[in-house]
C-alpha cells in the first residue's frame, strides 16, 4: 500500500512538474528571441538534462569507490533510455491526436540534432580501445562538438512569434496575459525541476522498495528499471508539447538531450574515469549508436507516423531480455 502511494505520489509531481517547465520554458525561449528548435534542442534538453548530469559529477568529486561506476553507468544508459522508450512514448502521443498522427519537424533540425549527436557518439565507443591521453583528446573533440552545436542552433531558424499559453503561476494575477519578467519565470523553471527531480527521487525509491518486495536482480534494477526512472521528466516533457502540437520542441528536448549527454556527459567519462564500462556497457554503447543511425534515417524529412516511432523501443526491450538473460555473466 505504501509503495502504490509513493509510485501515485511521484506520477504527480513528475507530471505537474512537466507541465510547468514545458510552460516556464515556451516563456524563456519568447523572451529570449530563440526559435522554437534552439528552446527545445537548447534551454529545454539542458534544464531537463542538468539535475541527473551534477550525478556523477558530485560522485567524481568526492572520489568514493563507486564514482566511477555512477558516472560510466551515466554516460552510457541515458542517450539509451531517451532515444528507445521516449520516442517510442513520443511516438504513442503522437498516435492519440486526433486528425494527425504525423510527428512534423523541420528536417534541418533533425539533422542538426541527431546528426551532432551521431558525429560525437561514435567517440565513446572508440574510446574504449584508446590510451588515457587520446581519450582526453577525444573528451576535448566532444566540447567542441557540443559548442559548434550551440552556435549553430543559436543561429538556426527565426525567433516564434507565437505567444505561449499564459505563465502558470501568473494564471491568477490581474493580467495573465500580459508578458511575464524573467525573474519569475526562473522562478517557475527552478519550482518545476525541484518538482521532477523530486518526483524521479520518489520513483526510484518506489522501484527499490519493489524490487526488495519480489526480489528482483540487482543488475536489471541499476542498469534498466532506474535508469527509467531517472529519463521520466524527459520523456513527459515531450509528450506534454506533442498533446499541445509542439512537435519541434518535443523532438528538440529529446534529441538536443541526448547530444548534451553525448558531449558533456562523454567528455567527464573519458577524461575522469578509466573507461570501463564492461561488457553490458560496450554492447549498450553499440546499441545506442545503432539506434541513433537509424533514427536520423527515419526523421531525415522532418516527418514520420507515430506508430513508426514504437519500433524504437525494440532495442530496449531486447537489451532487458538480454541482462534478464545474460546478465550476471556479462557484467565484466
Amino acid at each position: 500500500m505504501i509503495t502504490a502511494l509513493v509510485f501515485l505520489g511521484s506520477l504527480v509531481l513528475i507530471i505537474a512538474g512537466a507541465e510547468a517547465f514545458t510552460n516556464a520554458i515556451e516563456w524563456a525561449g519568447s523572451r529570449m528571441h530563440l526559435a522554437h528548435g534552439a528552446t527545445g534542442s537548447l534551454l529545454a534538453a539542458i534544464g531537463a538534462a542538468l539535475p541527473e548530469t551534477t550525478v556523477p559529477v558530485v560522485a567524481l568529486i568526492s572520489g568514493q569507490p563507486t564514482a566511477e561506476a555512477v558516472a560510466t553507468g551515466a554516460v552510457v544508459g541515458a542517450p539509451f533510455l531517451l532515444l528507445t522508450m521516449a520516442l517510442a512514448a513520443t511516438g504513442l502521443a503522437v498516435m492519440s491526436r486526433r486528425g494527425d498522427p504525423h510527428l512534423v519537424v523541420e528536417a534541418r533540425q533533425v539533422r542538426r540534432d541527431l546528426g551532432t549527436f551521431v558525429a560525437a557518439f561514435w567517440i565513446l565507443p572508440l574510446g574504449l580501445v584508446l590510451p588515457h591521453w587520446a581519450r582526453v583528446v577525444g573528451a576535448v573533440a566532444l566540447l567542441l562538438i557540443y559548442a559548434n552545436y550551440v552556435r549553430a542552433t543559436l543561429r538556426g531558424g527565426e525567433p516564434s512569434e507565437e505567444m505561449p499559453e499564459p505563465l502558470h503561476l501568473l494564471r491568477w494575477s490581474e493580467d495573465p496575459a500580459g508578458r511575464p519578467g524573467l525573474g519569475v519565470i526562473l522562478l517557475q523553471v527552478v519550482g518545476s525541476l525541484a518538482m521532477l527531480v523530486g518526483g524521479a527521487e520518489l520513483f526510484v525509491h518506489g522501484l527499490n522498495d519493489l524490487a526488495a518486495a519480489i526480489q528482483l536482480p540487482t543488475l536489471l534494477l541499476s542498469l534498466v528499471l532506474v535508469p527509467l526512472a531517472t529519463e521520466l521528466p524527459e520523456t513527459l516533457n515531450s509528450v506534454v508539447w506533442i498533446r499541445a502540437r509542439s512537435d519541434g520542441l518535443a523532438l528538440g528536448n529529446i534529441a538536443g538531450g541526448v547530444t548534451f549527454q553525448a558531449c558533456l556527459l562523454g567528455a567527464l567519462g573519458l577524461a575522469f574515469t578509466s573507461w570501463s564500462p564492461g561488457r553490458l556497457g560496450t554492447i549498450n554503447l553499440v546499441m545506442t549508436l545503432a539506434i541513433g543511425v537509424y533514427t536520423l534515417i527515419l526523421l531525415r524529412h522532418g516527418r514520420c507516423r507515430g506508430w513508426v516511432l514504437l519500433v524504437n523501443a525494440v532495442p530496449w526491450l531486447a537489451y532487458v531480455v538480454l541482462v534478464l538473460v545474460a546478465g550476471n555473466r556479462l557484467q565484466g
